[in-house]
């Protein structure tokens, strides 16, 4: 076997199965942090110049979100009011450290939407984000440089926020907050809206491993029960989902661990709340970014 697999595949998906694992042990699904599989993932195996550029970030930021989404949690307010403190948070922290680490956004949330209460929650992304740091620190010896944020960067992450708060507002009016925020869609959306580019067929293929992402995810679950095996298949079909969209979108892995953590009553409707999010987050991404191509084919336009 050549080197990538042990300095690259082997730790990455040993912390996620880590994860699992311990959760199985302790009886606690609250352990369980789906964004961990994709930035193991991306951070190791993928190399994401973003995250490598700023390691000790992949450590910090996740895990300030994280602390802020679970004591958000304990506040006495709505679940509306609750994630749009999260986003705001998250926003403000990534602005405050000028990262472009998107993760953030679902280790924030996900305190929020599963309710979480057990400090083992804290304990296993404080342990996890910091364990990554150290294969990170250990196996890449040439990190990449870190690039200056974009002037634009500061008008992206304040229209974004306003308008999946708005989509958060719009959600508890008509009692469906399954939609409201699930994280790696957050997750895209926000990558998505800070691409140069962000042409119709990468909006395709985001929607596509997304949803079936959730698919897997859900159906692995119902048909495995065992944790670590669920997760076994997981890995496998997601990474076949990949290799034959060819689209390397690490989210997708968070995406189907996802239903572990949901409550049960959740899984039914998953899939199709994923895909009616994924139209109306980032199709407004998607219109936002490409205004003026599509401005040239209204009536009137020369």
């Amino acid at each position: 076997m050549n080197n990538n697999f042990f300095y690259q595949t082997l730790p990455a998906y040993a912390i996620i199965f880590l994860m699992i694992g311990a959760a199985t042990v302790f009886n606690n699904p609250e352990i369980i942090l789906p964004e961990v599989s994709a930035l193991s993932i991306g951070c190791l195996i993928y190399q994401n110049p973003t995250w490598l550029a700023k390691p000790f970030h992949v450590f910090l930021l996740p895990s300030l979100t994280a602390v802020g989404g679970f004591f958000t949690n304990r506040l006495d307010i709505n679940l509306a009011a609750k994630l749009i403190l999260v986003l705001i948070m998250v926003v403000a922290v990534l602005s405050m450290f000028k990262s472009g680490m998107a993760p953030a956004f679902a280790t924030g949330l996900l305190p929020v939407i599963t309710r979480a209460d057990s400090m083992m929650f804290i304990y296993s992304i404080l342990l996890l984000t910091l364990l990554l740091y150290v294969v990170i620190r250990l196996f890449h010896n040439h990190l990449p440089t870190p690039q200056q944020a974009k002037q634009q960067g500061h008008r992206h992450r304040l229209l974004y926020l306003a308008f999946v708060s708005v989509w958060v507002v719009i959600c508890w009016v008509i009692g469906w907050m399954l939609m409201a925020a699930i994280p790696p869609v957050i997750v895209v959306g926000y990558e998505s809206m800070h691409k140069d580019a962000y042409p119709i067929g990468i909006l395709g293929k985001q929607v596509l491993c997304l949803v079936a992402g959730a698919l897997i995810g859900t159906v692995s679950l119902y048909l495995c029960k065992n944790l670590l095996l669920t997760t076994l298949v997981d890995m496998a079909l997601v990474t076949m989902l990949i290799k034959i969209v060819q689209f390397k979108l690490t989210p997708t892995y968070a995406m189907s661990l996802l239903p572990m953590v949901l409550p049960g009553t959740s899984h039914t409707y998953f899939g199709l709340c994923v895909l009616l999010m994924c139209v109306v987050v980032l199709g407004f991404v998607w219109v936002y970014k490409n205004a003026r191509v599509i401005s040239n084919f209204l009536p009137g336009r020369s």
